[in-house]
């Protein structure tokens, strides 16, 4: 998958980096839960819709739909890569590089971060390359859009008092 996002980049003519390691959570469990039960109930549930959206049009294959949802600029960071997109029509190509669709396990909340364990599975006529598996991806949501989406480490235990199945 790694490489089929880096011919993505180089055929949309973006430019990538390394990821900065600031985004690795640093609090201990009891300030993430914490930090969890602080965001109001209102941004939450538009938070979740966000990512809820984010994956049924992930899943029907409709990037432009998905384009959509974010703000651009836009950062989207997935291993080592940081790719920063300046149009909808690069977040929509960029996604269609993604092989894997996901069915959301969980959603934890904090600040105005959102992060999500899918299930992984096929999408379209393109073949998973983990199918079953999961994965995480935080999304930070701003004014109703998504600002930056990272690829994340699915945490050890995904269900929490900030967490919503």
């Amino acid at each position: 998958m790694a490489v089929r996002l880096v011919i993505v980049a180089c055929v949309i003519g973006l430019t990538a980096g390394p990821a900065h390691p600031s985004g690795a959570a640093t609090a201990s469990k009891t300030a993430r839960v914490a930090l969890a039960s602080r965001v109001p109930v209102a941004r939450r549930q538009q938070m979740g819709a966000i990512v809820r959206a984010w994956s049924a049009r992930l899943n029907a294959n409709d990037n432009a739909g998905i384009a959509r949802l974010f703000a651009v600029p836009a950062t989207l960071i997935q291993g080592p890569y940081v790719y920063r997109l300046v149009t909808r029509r690069q977040i929509a190509l960029w996604h269609s590089g993604l092989p894997c669709s996901g069915r959301i396990v969980s959603i934890a909340y904090r600040g105005r971060f959102a992060t999500a364990v899918f299930r992984l599975g096929n999408r379209g006529a393109t073949k998973c390359d983990q199918p079953g598996t999961l994965a995480a991806a935080r999304f930070e949501i701003v004014g109703g859009k998504i600002v930056s989406w990272a690829q994340v480490p699915v945490p050890e235990r995904p269900t929490s008092p900030g967490t919503v199945a």
